[in-house]
């Protein structure tokens, strides 16, 4: 449910958002809007109209330094052959970053970021984030961190693993993928794009997934069981053909594990907000659970998580 970070950038491209810290934001009529890291006002803005920046408080040591610790930020304004950028305002957007700037993935389990599958290790955005960075984003630095931390330590468990068990090269192995390579029923021609579009069309929106309710979540979960169903029963891909598939099939798959966490969560928590629960409740200050392909599941943790002890 942690899983609804948007990146702010220029309307015609998307970029890093260190400069935008110092930013006024103004309607189209430029009146200009109350915007704070928590309230939400950018948001409801860019749902109804454009929204247009302005960086001329951007301090003079960024501007100069900017091109060095932020190469990509000024570089779509260089492009458009744009030189004023810290004096004129220009129109933004907001990028879904999903559960990369999120916090959701595979639960950790032990010192080696082992998850509840043996032999199977997780690191940087596949791995929960939830460990140091709660219910909101673990951003640049965190996250940095994460990344790095985390697949030194999946590395060495997994180097540690392959020790033990000894060298395997003649084993049989199983194949155990399903939706997208071995279809539950007949075998036809499935619109992926169609499926994909279905998809977005659920879990970029603003409206949608920053400004949830139960209805909302219930209506988009009904088109993703409907998408899902479609790749789940026809689609067969082989080759090349089959990334694609598969990768289709994972945004359909995430996107449901995403919005049945947040229908679960009856409450508003970093991130996540629900308009029709704004209060959070402590009664559910728990980390929630979450599996599933063809039937979804998830429940509250019934005890706290693993913690790892180096950190």
């Amino acid at each position: 449910e942690f899983s609804n970070e948007y990146l702010i950038s220029p309307r015609w491209s998307s970029t890093r958002t260190l400069i935008y810290s110092y930013a006024r934001y103004f309607d189209a009529d430029g009146k200009e809007l109350d915007v704070l890291p928590t309230n939400y006002v950018l948001e409801r803005a860019l749902v109804e109209a454009p929204v247009y920046a302005l960086l001329n408080e951007c301090p003079d040591g960024l501007r100069k330094a900017l091109s060095q610790i932020q190469p990509m930020t000024p570089l779509p304004f260089v492009r458009k052959g744009i030189t004023d950028v810290y004096e004129k305002p220009f129109e933004v957007k907001l990028s879904p970053e999903g559960t990369i700037r999120g916090t959701g993935g595979l639960r950790i389990v032990g010192e080696r970021c082992e998850t509840t599958i043996p032999g199977l290790f997780a690191a940087g955005d596949t791995a929960t984030r939830e460990l140091i960075a709660g219910a909101t984003t673990g951003g640049g630095s965190p996250n940095s961190a994460w990344a790095l931390t985390s697949g030194l330590l999946s590395g060495e468990g997994a180097v540690e693993l392959a020790r033990s068990r000894g060298r395997r090269l003649d084993a049989k192995v199983r194949a155990r993928g399903t939706v997208g390579l071995r279809p539950r029923s007949n075998v036809k021609a499935v619109d992926r794009r169609s499926v994909l579009k279905a998809a977005q069309d659920e879990i970029l929106p603003l409206d949608k997934n920053v400004f949830r309710s139960g209805p909302k979540l219930e209506k988009s979960l009904a088109v993703l069981e409907s998408a899902w169903r479609e790749l789940r029963d026809h689609d067969h891909a082989t080759g090349a053909d089959a990334v694609t598939a598969r990768e289709i099939a994972s945004v359909v798959a995430t996107a449901r594990l995403s919005y049945t966490a947040a229908l679960a969560r009856n409450e508003s928590r970093g991130m996540h907000q629900r308009e029709d629960v704004p209060e959070q409740k402590p009664d559910q200050g728990r980390r929630l659970l979450i599996g599933g392909l063809d039937e979804v599941w998830t429940r509250p943790e019934a005890a706290p998580q693993w913690r790892p002890t180096h950190v």
